[in-house]
């Protein structure tokens, strides 16, 4: 997958992954504001230039009013839809990008700090770059067969990583697989999971979904979605990640 190709496959992604609207009864749209991120690394590891955007088009959601979503984009990497109000940073690099979407704003250090709180967060790892030693570990821990050759692959070159064939899924976590690529997962409130790592354990759950690009065997990339909200957004919460299945197992890379 060429890099335009991968943009277009998590920029779609991310967009459909939080449509919201106010009126489904009768099929109206809503517009919600483009919020331009900053973001750092990359070969140039200074600052990146802020984007600027024209408000989304999003269709109906009537559980989820777009008055409180904002659509967040970096200049590169993948960009999403999150509470309207909130504060972006973006990081990338030749293994892959990633933003995160919190109420204060992320500080614009590498390595980046943890996320203790609320946060939305997309993660693209790229299979054929150094990235692929990411891919290969989510993948022994959530798509062990449908993955074996690549992960033997990654294992043959000889570089220190991980001994594959230990890693299984967290016990604590929830998952439900709907395609043999894609996985929606809840990592438990207090709990290290699939769902923690750059959000660390809390008192609220961390739930999102994990997908492999589909049609690519030799180097696949790999998509996270992380929602962490209060108890209290938790049908909100559903409702994005329920958005983002929708594009997951519609028209793919571009929903």
């Amino acid at each position: 997958m060429n890099c335009q190709t991968r943009h277009r496959w998590f920029a779609a992604a991310a967009f459909v992954a939080f449509l919201g609207t106010a009126h489904a009864e009768n099929a109206r749209t809503a517009q919600v504001p483009f919020v331009g991120c900053p973001g750092i690394g990359g070969a140039d590891p200074g600052p990146w230039p802020v984007p600027k955007g024209a408000p989304k088009v999003l269709p109906s959601l009537p559980t989820v009013p777009a008055a409180r979503i904002a659509y967040y984009r970096a200049y590169s990497g993948p960009g999403v839809l999150a509470p309207r109000g909130w504060h972006c940073q973006a990081w990338g690099g030749s293994n892959g990008s990633f933003i995160i979407v919190a109420p204060t704003a992320p500080p614009a250090v590498i390595p980046r700090e943890p996320v203790k709180g609320p946060g939305v967060i997309a993660v693209e790892s790229y299979g054929g770059t150094s990235g692929r030693f990411d891919v290969a570990e989510v993948s022994a821990r959530l798509f062990p067969k449908v993955m074996a050759d690549f992960i033997a692959r990654v294992k043959a070159e000889g570089f220190p990583s991980p001994d594959f064939s230990t890693i299984k899924p967290f016990p604590d976590d929830q998952y439900t697989y709907l395609t043999p690529k894609l996985v929606r997962f809840t990592t438990p409130a207090h709990q290290e999971g699939i769902g923690t790592g750059i959000l660390v354990p809390s008192r609220d759950p961390v739930r999102g979904v994990v997908s492999l690009s589909p049609g690519d065997g030799r180097y696949p990339d790999l998509l996270q979605f992380d929602v962490r909200l209060s108890s209290s957004d938790d049908q909100f919460t559903r409702a994005l990640i329920d958005l983002e299945l929708q594009c997951l197992n519609g028209s793919w890379p571009s929903c």
